[in-house]
């Protein structure tokens, strides 16, 4: 806060004052022993305040200052009016903590402790020859070593457990991860977009989305021809990222279109991501040793925009 300078009088410094903030200057007046100092809080607005005072001093009886009053006093009843609605939307950080987050959470925290377990029975990454491995899966690795017949590049082989009817392999691949940085990342996100979705929207919803993003981004990955490049597909793939993109998409789409679920997630993070996921199309990761499943991350993501905007397609159909 500067001192810009000083007017001779109460009357003349707060009709000043109140010129300032119909200006969007935010400024004070204090008394000192025969004048009042004005003081200009931002620096930005120094120059400004400054030559305003120049003016004024000129020609104080100015009616633009007598009508300054009222101004200044109805932007300040319209801040002050602002600040209260604002409070009221607060969470209370205090009893947030105080509540057991996996209590509001339980699905987030078992999926989680799931990933967390199945990675160290898989040998911490995804060791073929593991249980759990070859239970959770796409396609047994095992059959790539009991059979030379069996094709990878064959549909009916790649479903070849699945047609047996071990149909949780459809969704289990998101519960293996392939080293340490991959589960940790893959978890960080999950628990940042789970948590809020099934603390504001409920376990059930949560679930849902998360069994279809999983069962169709899952599918695309690994039915998808292997001859499509980094869009082709197969049965080795693994991790949980199709449905955080899935719920990075259910998110942005509510945090757009409404907001009044308060659910909300930044532009910020939704752009490192999308870019992320562009990366891994663009194969410009491939030389630090980070293959993704393309595929997987786009069909999530885009299943996730469907489910979040599919409300407003609703509600435009209606007469």
């Amino acid at each position: 806060m500067r001192q810009i300078g000083v007017l001779p009088n109460q009357i003349q410094a707060e009709r000043f004052i109140a010129f300032l903030t119909t200006q969007g200057v935010s400024a004070q007046a204090e008394p000192e022993e025969d004048s009042w100092a004005i003081w200009v809080r931002d620096e930005d607005h120094l120059e400004q305040a400054k030559d305003a005072l120049v003016r004024f001093r000129s020609n104080p009886d100015d009616p633009r200052y007598a009508s300054a009053l009222r101004e200044a006093r109805a932007i300040l009843d319209a801040e002050q009016r602002r600040r209260e609605e604002a409070s009221k939307n607060v969470i209370e950080m205090r009893r947030q903590w105080r509540r057991p987050g996996t209590r509001r959470t339980p699905l987030v925290t078992a999926t989680i402790l799931l990933c967390i377990v199945v990675f160290l029975l898989a040998g911490l990454g995804a060791n073929p020859a593991s249980t759990a491995m070859r239970t959770l899966a796409f396609c047994d690795p095992a059959h790539a070593i009991a059979s030379e017949r069996w094709d990878p590049e064959r549909l009916s082989d790649r479903l070849i457990d699945i047609r047996r009817g071990q149909v949780w392999r459809l969704v289990t691949p998101v519960f293996l991860h392939a080293g340490i940085m991959h589960l940790a990342f893959n978890m960080f996100m999950f628990h940042m977009f789970g948590s809020m979705i099934e603390d504001r929207r409920g376990t059930v919803r949560l679930a849902l989305i998360m069994l279809v993003v999983a069962l169709l981004s899952n599918l695309a990955q690994g039915l998808a021809p292997s001859e499509w490049g980094r869009f082709g597909g197969g049965p080795n793939f693994m991790g949980i990222s199709g449905v955080v993109y899935g719920l990075l998409g259910y998110l942005w789409m509510k945090s757009t279109f409404e907001p009044e679920l308060g659910l909300y997630i930044s532009n910020g993070m939704v752009a490192f991501l999308v870019v992320w996921m562009l990366l891994g199309f663009a194969g410009a990761l491939e030389p630090l040793g980070i293959r993704m499943a393309n595929l997987a991350h786009g069909v999530g993501f885009l299943v996730g925009l469907a489910i979040g905007y599919a409300p407003q397609l609703v509600r435009r159909g209606m007469p």
